[in-house]
């Protein structure tokens, strides 16, 4: 492997209560009631307007003022609760003397820098693409291939580290070997359908992906 990149919510961060407190404060923005934890839990990681139409239908304007809702109040509250997984820091900064590491996710760009600069993590990575980069959504594989090409490997030159099948699947089409953050948000059951080159049960495991 030439370069690890990184999915980010459930994959490094536990971010699951700020975002469930956005979606709270949506549906209640939409007069409309919460779904389950359990399901939202389920649609971290999807574009946010996927992710409501998911739950209030293909009405584009009340999916879309869904996302608007969401992103207002999710602003001034994305590091609430946010926290890193349990060995994440030393993980990825032991990672990083090895091999060049990047991040693809679907929270957008803004966001995911400011998490990365409050954990002390903005000089770790070499890429950072966030959702409103004008990529297509995972599975796409659009956004793992720019990051290949950027990074200067081949897809089967990097490793693409996530927890969910969205993440299986877009290391899947782009051809970049999978590992499986099986900690994070995602279904082993989802998942297994893809192939996968390493099952990580802690996020402090994220070192041993690189081998001296």
């Amino acid at each position: 492997m030439r370069a690890v990149v990184f999915d980010l919510d459930g994959t490094l961060v536990d971010s699951q209560l700020d975002v469930l407190g956005a979606f709270a404060s949506a549906f209640d923005g939409l007069g409309l009631p919460k779904p389950p934890d359990e399901d939202l839990r389920g649609v971290i990681g999807l574009r946010l307007e996927d992710c409501f139409a998911r739950f209030v239908g293909q009405d584009e304007a009340l999916y879309k003022e869904g996302a608007r809702l969401f992103r207002e109040w999710y602003k001034d509250h994305y590091l609430d609760h946010t926290r890193p997984y349990p060995g994440t820091d030393e993980a990825l900064r032991a990672l990083a003397r090895k091999v060049p590491i990047a991040l693809c996710t679907m929270k957008k760009w803004q966001f995911a820098r400011k998490i990365l600069e409050a954990l002390g993590w903005s000089d770790l990575f070499t890429e950072v693409l966030g959702s409103e980069e004008g990529f297509p959504a995972k599975p796409d594989p659009a956004m793992l291939l720019e990051l290949c090409r950027r990074l200067g490997a081949s897809p089967g030159e990097v490793l693409y580290v996530g927890d969910t099948a969205m993440d299986a699947g877009m290391a899947q089409r782009a051809g970049t070997p999978f590992a499986f953050a099986a900690y994070g948000y995602g279904m082993s059951e989802s998942v297994a359908a893809f192939p996968c080159a390493a099952r990580l049960a802690r996020a402090s495991e994220i070192v041993e992906l690189w081998k001296d």
